[in-house]
């Protein structure tokens, strides 16, 4: 889980949410490999029309775990979804910026500068991120952009991005610190994706901020 929450975390880029929809073009659904600190786990990701599903597997004798996240950047609603308990929590409109907002992250506004957004996330951070481009590498077999970056401080990594699905589909990252982290999109497969993966959770009981802390801690009574 904490994986999972960190990948979310990571979604915090300040930028406008009408941009990151026209940008939102092809397709697809993959394994995300999260590499955080060595600890690695894999959730399913689902791209679809200006939507996003993250699926993680259940670890055997959890309880209460949130196990879906579903991101609507068309009607700016999030929804964490805990299946084994039937129950889900909504975030709507601003209160959920920072993840609608960090797609930018992951789906450049331009292909011509797919780092942008890091590097300005790093000048609203304080920071000075230079990033060029170093040439061509593959990614799960597909033709990416490789991309070096890195601060005066220390901290440093790369980007590989793929023009076709407009996304970034590999980042590695070590802090100044030495922390490395980062993820990997594995098993992409192009196509259409149903929209029953984006729907809203039917049957499902919505749960409160404080009930959201209790499953995230395993504690509490449904």
């Amino acid at each position: 889980m904490r994986n999972l929450i960190l990948f979310v975390a990571m979604l915090t880029v300040e930028t406008s949410t009408a941009s990151v929809m026209r940008a939102q073009k092809t397709e697809f659904s993959a394994d995300m490999r999260l590499d955080a600190a060595g600890q690695i786990q894999v959730v399913k990701l689902f791209v679809g029309n200006q939507r996003a599903r993250l699926d993680r597997t259940a670890i055997a004798g959890e309880v209460n775990g949130i196990s879906s996240l579903l991101i609507d950047f068309d009607h700016q609603f999030l929804y964490l979804l805990a299946t084994q308990s039937k129950m889900y929590m909504r975030i709507a409109g601003s209160n959920g910026s920072p993840f609608y907002q960090g797609a930018w992250m992951f789906r450049p506004s331009s292909s011509e500068a797919p780092c942008g957004e890091w590097v300005s996330e790093a000048n609203r951070r304080g920071m000075t991120l230079r990033c060029q481009q170093v040439g061509q590498d593959r990614v799960d077999g597909r033709t990416t952009q490789k991309w070096d970056a890195g601060i005066p401080e220390g901290g440093h990594g790369s980007i590989w991005y793929d023009p076709a699905l407009n996304f970034i589909v590999k980042v590695q990252r070590t802090s100044k610190d030495g922390i490395e982290s980062g993820y990997e999109l594995q098993e992409i497969k192009e196509g259409t994706q149903p929209q029953k993966l984006f729907d809203p959770p039917t049957g499902y009981r919505e749960f409160t901020l404080n009930r959201l802390v209790d499953v995230l801690i395993g504690l509490g009574q449904w």
